[in-house]
């Protein structure tokens, strides 16, 4: 007669404990969803990074190249100066 009961108690303690601490309880959902904020604002980064450049490839549309861009690039490949400026060279990343 008392079997019932225990065997009862003990598949609720076993479940009990699985929704808490077991691969999908509480505490993994918990683990989930701060990866899941750090994965967004990761995502929110690459994706203001891709509009700016997105902005800049729309700058050097053929109907219409911005000058500053253009100066911007040509000295950069072109290590050309000013008059009074002094050209640095940079290590390519």
């Amino acid at each position: 007669m008392m079997i019932v009961p225990v065997v009862c108690c003990a598949i609720t303690l076993y479940f009990g404990y699985s929704g808490i601490f077991g691969e999908r309880g509480l505490l993994a959902w918990n683990a989930t969803q701060a990866r899941l904020a750090m994965a967004k604002q990761e995502l929110a980064e690459i994706h203001a990074k891709r509009r700016a450049l997105e902005h800049r490839i729309s700058l050097l549309d053929d109907s219409a190249i911005d000058p500053d861009l253009l100066e911007e690039v040509a000295r950069g490949v072109l290590l050309e100066t000013g008059p009074g400026e002094v050209a640095v060279p940079r290590e390519k990343r």
